[in-house]
């Protein structure tokens, strides 16, 4: 049986934007805060003992979040439930770890909001399956003006040990 994949994916949203025809800047500082970020979140979904939950489940997990004055998450809500509750904990118990060893950079004013598109599959074909998924469910997502200004973050598969 092959080893679970943890991955996060997804883009920073704010340069997903041109892919329907808006112009978006991001400063280096914004994007090397976000890649941090994103580093920081794949070692709390595989810190999350994902080997106890092998059986949680596939599934995508959108989790929204802000700032706190302390540097961690405050208001982490599930924005898009996975179908799972293990992979839907799993995401959210990540997404509070945040900030505990650095604190989460400022990025955008107070209140900006943020979302981790977490995804959780078994096999590579799964990831590629919800990848696509995940992809239309974005550009959907999008259309909305009022969404364009939600920081998401992306990283690397990661095989669970």
């Amino acid at each position: 049986m092959k080893t679970p994949l943890i991955a996060l994916a997804g883009v920073l949203l704010m340069t997903a934007v041109p892919a329907i025809s808006q112009d978006i800047i991001v400063s280096a500082e914004e994007a090397a805060a976000v890649e941090r970020i994103s580093r920081e979140l794949d070692r709390n979904l595989v810190a999350a003992d994902w080997s106890r939950n092998r059986s949680a489940g596939e599934g995508i997990a959108m989790v929204r979040f802000q700032r706190g004055a302390d540097g961690r998450p405050v208001n982490v809500k599930i924005y898009r439930r996975s179908g799972s509750g293990s992979v839907d904990r799993l995401a959210r118990r990540a997404v509070n770890r945040l900030g505990l060893s650095v604190p989460l950079p400022a990025i955008g004013g107070d209140g900006q909001l943020f979302q981790a598109n977490i995804i959780v599959a078994s096999s590579d074909a799964e990831f590629a399956n919800l990848s696509t998924t995940l992809g239309k469910l974005e550009k959907a997502r999008l259309a909305d003006p009022r969404e364009r200004a939600v920081f998401a973050f992306s990283a690397s598969p990661r095989e669970a040990g």
